[in-house]
């Protein structure tokens, strides 16, 4: 058996694909939308990038220079 169990798991639906895309978390990156929206940069780039490394490529988060604070929480939140 896994020697880590998932805690969580998303659900995504890729059109282009006609399927759905599931990815299972290792830990919760963040408790709530309060959460969120209370984290500074350096902390929504952490949750982006613990989600990154779990998504598949095509629905990664970007956390180019040039994304704003407020679009990498709002592609955060329409992740999960």
């Amino acid at each position: 058996p896994c020697a880590h169990r998932a805690c969580v798991a998303l659900q995504n639906e890729d059109l282009d694909e006609d399927v759905i895309v599931i990815t299972a978390l290792n830990a919760v990156p963040f408790c709530c939308h309060a959460d969120l929206v209370t984290m500074n940069r350096t902390e929504l780039l952490g949750v982006a990038d613990s989600l990154n490394t779990k998504l598949p490529l095509a629905m990664q988060i970007d956390t180019g220079d040039s994304r704003s604070d407020v679009l990498i929480r709002n592609s955060i939140e329409v992740l999960v």
